[in-house]
């Protein structure tokens, strides 16, 4: 008997010793490829591509669809070749730059990793879809793209932009380009306006324009014959505004200026891209505003006594592309 459960036990461990580890588990399991299966699942699984406007795709894998199993895909990836990729079922890709890319689908399964090719992209174009393209409005340095007059809306507080910019020949800086000078001597207001002669401009989400864009240079001191020019505005309270003109109202954007931006250029944007439009038509923009300001405030006399000068340079409009989607 003691050797019979001896010769068992023997047995057993030979048993044992023979049998294969099962994989446990979905990354194990994943690296059982079936052909055959993801051979079947890639003709059934429906997967769409569709070109929204040129350059621009809206890619969907439809779960579920063609008779595939609901998990038979577990998760997926896009790759657009373009660098980017996506894990959502439905999604846009912008091909900007030119060039051939191709969209793959990669579906994880128990059957192994799937990788379809949905479509191949010729793009041809650069697309300014995602990054706009810039179109320069006035450099002061040759003549504004859009036939216009540069007009002081505020005559009491613009003395320098009387004397600089008389007969339209603006202030040169000391690197010997041209830029609009502005001068704010009082008031809560230092604001000039470009009005188009001809051209009216839609800023309306259906409309070709989006932003405004520049460069501004504002010193600490500012010396001019007729006497000093001292930025002597608090920070907490100094602006610089773009505003949208239909000829009844304006729309404006407000960026705050800090102090450690003095003495150096500063490109800014201003985006209208999500603006209500309450104030004005934005499809009939006359005139673009630039306001150079600090609030009012009656508890610490803030407001009418602030000196100071700001430079304008590379006035820009950015466009959009119509039908993209952002």
């Amino acid at each position: 008997m003691k050797y019979l459960s001896k010769l068992l036990l023997a047995l057993i461990a030979i048993g044992l010793w023979n049998c294969e580890p099962t994989e446990v588990g979905v990354v194990e399991d994943y690296k059982k490829q079936n052909p055959e299966g993801l051979q079947e699942l890639a003709n059934n699984i429906e997967i769409n591509v569709r070109e929204i406007v040129p350059q621009i795709y809206e890619v969907e894998y439809v779960r579920g669809a063609g008779g595939e199993e609901d998990d038979a895909i577990h998760f997926i990836t896009w790759d657009f070749g373009n660098g980017e990729t996506s894990q959502k079922d439905k999604d846009t890709v912008y091909y900007i730059q030119p060039g051939d890319y191709a969209i793959t689908f990669n579906g994880y399964t128990y059957d192994g990793e799937l990788s379809k090719v949905a479509a191949n992209v010729n793009a041809t174009e650069t697309l300014w879809c995602a990054i706009g393209q810039r179109i320069s409005m006035d450099n002061f340095d040759d003549e504004a793209t859009y036939a216009g007059t540069w007009v002081n809306k505020n005559k009491n507080d613009t003395p320098l932009f009387d004397d600089y910019h008389a007969d339209g020949t603006p202030y040169q800086f000391p690197e010997d380009n041209d830029v609009l000078l502005i001068g704010k001597a009082g008031g809560w207001w230092t604001e000039v306006a470009y009005e188009f002669d001809t051209d009216v401009f839609d800023f309306s989400n259906a409309g070709l324009w989006r932003k405004v864009a520049m460069r501004f240079y504002i010193p600490s001191t500012f010396d001019v014959p007729e006497g000093n020019f001292d930025f002597n505005i608090p920070e907490s309270y100094l602006n610089l505004k773009i505003g949208l003109n239909d000829g009844s109202g304006r729309q404006e954007i407000e960026r705050k200026i800090k102090v450690s931006e003095l003495d150096q250029w500063i490109d800014v944007e201003f985006d209208f891209t999500e603006s209500s439009f309450d104030q004005i038509d934005p499809t009939q923009v006359k005139s673009i505003w630039i306001m150079f300001t600090h609030a009012w405030d009656n508890d610490r006399g803030a407001g009418r006594d602030g000196t100071g000068a700001i430079m304008i340079d590379d006035i820009e409009l950015v466009q959009k592309v119509p039908g993209c989607l952002e």
